[in-house]
């Protein structure tokens, strides 16, 4: 999964944080950059194409909300960056140990239940 641009990151944010799909106009003035209307369009389309926005049509424009949440965007990163190491193990060892004691609780939680879903399988 790779990462999302600087610009496809800063819309990606106005899209994951509105209550509501926004027009291009409305993501535009969010950002608050100076960007040309153009530029945020062809990002937004670039994005709906790899489908990380749905599109539905409002008048003669169109409105993007977010077609999967920030939690997934991560989750995808972290898959893929421990793809990169020939040892997994050291790699969440060091993740592990970067982790607040309430995160290690959930994460111990997490790894409980797919464990029990495993043995229901």
């Amino acid at each position: 999964m790779p990462r999302f641009g600087d610009l496809e990151s800063a819309i990606m944010e106005q899209i994951w944080q509105a209550d509501r799909p926004l027009l291009v106009r409305e993501v535009l003035d969010r950002l608050d950059r100076g960007l040309a209307y153009n530029t945020v369009h062809t990002v937004t389309e670039i994005l709906h194409r790899k489908g990380w926005l749905t599109k539905e049509r409002d008048g003669r424009a169109y409105r993007y909300g977010p077609a999967a949440g920030r939690d997934k965007y991560v989750a995808g990163l972290v898959t893929e960056a421990l793809s990169l190491t020939d040892d997994r193990t050291a790699a969440l060892v060091g993740f592990v140990e970067g982790i607040r004691p309430e995160e290690a609780d959930e994460l111990h939680r997490l790894l409980s239940a797919a464990r029990q879903q495993d043995l229901k399988a």
